[in-house]
């Protein structure tokens, strides 16, 4: 038996996983139709990561009943999901380094989520798995910035578009 509090937890995290792997992989798409292999294969690699844990946190949540949620009803630090890469923040010609610091910025917003559950709830279990998804995403985090510093600094590369803005008249 579940409790309110724990399939609230499971439906938010179901819910933050699943929007996060899909958010990655449209990114992967963009960027593979811009010609941006290297960073089309990185969030490739992330949406798969995303993936992995969504399973993981989907089949903790078929032993409970999570409740049916609409995409209003979720709540989140900001208006989306806390590992969802916010589309403003990506440009067609960013690098790989870019790339990288945009996903660790969404690990540590998820960590940061799911901390808050850990230290707030007053359900034991839901602060016990809290506690560990929020440890999984700092481990992801620490990975990525390993990885951040296996790069070689970037260029003086500027984000610029290759057409002068079109205004109509």
């Amino acid at each position: 038996m579940s409790t309110q509090p724990l399939a609230d937890f499971l439906a938010h995290s179901v819910e933050l996983e699943s929007e996060a792997r899909e958010r990655y992989l449209e990114l992967a798409q963009s960027m593979a139709e811009h010609h941006n292999r290297e960073v089309s294969e990185f969030f490739s690699r992330m949406a798969e990561e995303s993936r992995l844990h969504l399973e993981e946190v989907a089949e903790i949540a078929q032993e409970h009943k999570l409740p049916e949620l609409k995409a209003w009803e979720f709540e989140w630090p900001g208006e989306e999901s806390p590992e969802a890469t916010s589309y403003e923040a990506v440009h067609y010609r960013m690098t790989l380094r870019q790339a990288m610091l945009l996903a660790l910025d969404n690990e540590r917003a998820a960590e940061k989520f799911y901390g808050s559950f850990a230290k707030t709830s007053d359900d034991p279990e839901t602060r016990s798995l809290a506690a560990q998804f929020a440890a999984e995403e700092a481990s992801h985090a620490a990975q990525l910035v390993k990885k951040l510093g296996a790069l070689p600094p970037d260029s003086a590369q500027q984000l610029e578009e290759d057409d002068d803005p079109h205004m109509p008249e």
